[in-house]
């Protein structure tokens, strides 16, 4: 039988310390958020929805998806329908290797292709999927592609979540700090980068969280470390973003040495 809504992460010995996540889950909607590192998943079994703002796709068996950092994503399955998906976090610096001669990937907030191979977990075949990716979405997608990024102006604020999110930060506190109407802020924030600003703090924390799991720092300091104001407040959205709790993410990961 199926085990269904289980997370296991393992870090491996290849690619600066790649993290491999194998999950599988039914019924389960995750909201709106992003990665700090590229994540590069394929699906398994069954099929799920995900979403880039108004865009949205199907995608299922065989499915490659290449995501950037900070690209605003969501997924969900379909009704009484489980996926099975292998997902790798690999780092800026492999990603800046492998795409050397590539421009502009920045622009582009998803990859996604069909692969026919096995998705093997080794140097060679995971480099050979990145450039494929790439060179797949170089050919369907034309320079009037790019455009600039949207969230210039929330720049600073951005760059102040991502510095503090450990700190206790309300709206209030970003009105007061960057001189403007926290109600206009909500709202304008929400347009531009397709989170609140609480909504973008809460997935910094929860990325920022995860490095700490790999640690012997118990969760009750990984949700204080985190910016979460108690373990039962870290639990409720760990959840809801990473659809496990914070126990059983830590009781199914492991670093796998050379």
């Amino acid at each position: 039988m199926m085990e269904v809504n289980k997370v296991k992460t393992i870090k491996l010995a290849i690619l600066d310390g790649v993290e491999l996540k194998s999950a599988t889950f039914i019924d389960k909607n995750f909201p709106f958020h992003f990665h700090q590192c590229w994540s590069l998943a394929s699906i398994e079994y069954g099929s799920e929805n995900i979403a880039f703002g108004d865009t949205s796709f199907l995608v299922s068996k065989n499915a490659l998806q290449l995501i950037p950092p900070y690209s605003i994503h969501k997924n969900w399955s379909n009704k009484n329908g489980a996926w099975t998906y292998k997902a790798l976090y690999i780092s800026n610096d492999v990603i800046k290797n492998v795409s050397k001669k590539i421009t502009h990937l920045a622009s582009f907030p998803y990859f996604i292709s069909y692969w026919n191979s096995e998705f093997n977990i080794n140097e060679a075949s995971i480099l050979k999927i990145l450039e494929n990716l790439f060179l797949d979405t170089l050919n369907d997608f034309k320079q009037s592609y790019f455009q600039k990024n949207a969230d210039e102006p929330f720049d600073d604020i951005l760059n102040y979540l991502s510095l503090n999110y450990y700190r206790s930060i309300t709206l209030e506190m970003l009105q007061q700090k960057f001189k403007v109407n926290k109600f206009k802020l909500q709202k304008s924030f929400k347009k531009s980068i397709g989170l609140t600003p609480l909504e973008y703090l809460t997935t910094i924390r929860i990325e920022n969280s995860k490095k700490l799991f790999y640690t012997d720092v118990p969760l009750v300091e990984i949700a204080l470390e985190s910016g979460f104001y108690d373990q039962s407040h870290f639990t409720h959205s760990f959840k809801k973003y990473v659809g496990v709790t914070p126990g059983n993410y830590k009781k199914n990961n492991k670093i796998l040495q050379d």
